[in-house]
């Protein structure tokens, strides 16, 4: 996986305002990339977004707690 990209989509449950949520994910989806650089990865190859709560599917606390995540996605 040597100098791989990898794109890390952050995301929110539905809760909360849209602009929060984008500035959540994001937040999540840094922290990511942070500790990723922090153990070996480039920084330059982990790119880091956020979906916020536009993916969100949650209606219940377990339903939200699985909205509440970072999606790692290894590009081709």
């Amino acid at each position: 996986m040597a100098g791989r990209k990898l794109s890390l989509i952050g995301r929110a449950d539905p809760r909360g305002t849209p602009e929060y949520n984008l500035m959540l994910g994001q937040a999540r989806a840094n922290a990511v990339a942070r500790y990723l650089t922090a153990h070996g990865v480039s920084a330059a190859n982990a790119g880091a977004t956020s979906r916020g709560k536009l993916d969100a599917t949650g209606v219940d606390e377990a339903g939200w707690a699985r909205d509440r995540r970072v999606d790692v996605l290894l590009a081709k």
